[in-house]
């Protein structure tokens, strides 16, 4: 993995965790000059950059962001922030109890396992990536039932030299993710947003509200998946700082 570090290391720190096929910069470069009054790192994810190394297991990922946060920030997060693919990890990193979160922010975290529909959601998902990659159009009936109507926010955030194998191990995690246990015993606040146009997000924080039943639960009216990060970042950055700062 990787690690991007922007402000003054004597703030407050917040590590954001991006989602899937994107990168690092590409969710949160657009937000990065309103949070100018913290300590951002971004996490870059095995197979996301050409900074990393090829994707073999989130889960280790998931173990190496634990360990910069107790090598680099004394064990202690004033917020962790993930979004689709890496608001999943976050679960997983408060789930596990290592280290210390105050507050927890969760943009369409996928946490609902998809059973036998895991394989056919991985190959369609490889399939639409291959496509875009090839210069070739999805139907728009397709990207409207996924992603949301009228919703072009993945395509442009698209990480282009994403590859298959990544892809594969990126949705085999996600795809078969189990909320662990432990996170019963999280402390700290967790704040879950969540397009109106979502599916899976919706039952995702559904279900993880019975685990941690003072879970935020805020549904944005008319967003697809990644649209509100994507197209509304100044509103994005706002209501996040709102949050930090209650």
């Amino acid at each position: 993995m990787n690690f991007l570090c922007f402000g003054n290391k004597n703030n407050k720190p917040i590590l954001f965790i991006h989602g899937m096929a994107s990168t690092a910069m590409l969710c949160y470069e657009p937000i990065l000059k309103q949070l100018s009054d913290y300590y951002v790192v971004l996490a870059e994810v095995d197979g996301h950059s050409g900074r990393t190394d090829a994707l073999v297991s989130l889960g280790k990922n998931c173990d190496e962001i634990e360990n910069y946060i107790i090598n680099h920030l004394s064990g202690k997060l004033y917020c962790l922030s993930g979004f689709s693919m890496g608001a999943t990890m976050a679960v997983e990193i408060i789930g596990r109890g290592n280290v210390c979160v105050a507050k927890t922010h969760l943009d369409a975290a996928f946490l609902t396992p998809m059973g036998l529909l895991a394989k056919p959601y991985e190959y369609i998902f490889c399939e639409a990536i291959k496509r875009i990659q090839n210069g070739k159009t999805i139907p728009k009936f397709m990207m409207d039932a996924v992603m949301g109507k009228d919703n072009n926010s993945v395509m442009e955030m698209l990480y282009p030299n994403i590859t298959a194998d990544t892809i594969k191990h990126a949705c085999e995690f996600v795809y078969k993710y189990h909320i662990p246990e432990k996170i019963r015993d999280y402390k700290g606040t967790v704040l879950f947003w969540r397009g109106s146009n979502e599916q899976y997000p919706r039952k995702s924080a559904a279900l993880l509200k019975k685990y941690l039943p003072d879970l935020i639960d805020v549904e944005i009216e008319n967003m697809g998946h990644g649209q509100y990060l994507h197209e509304h970042s100044d509103e994005y950055a706002n209501k996040l700082i709102e949050y930090l700062q209650s």
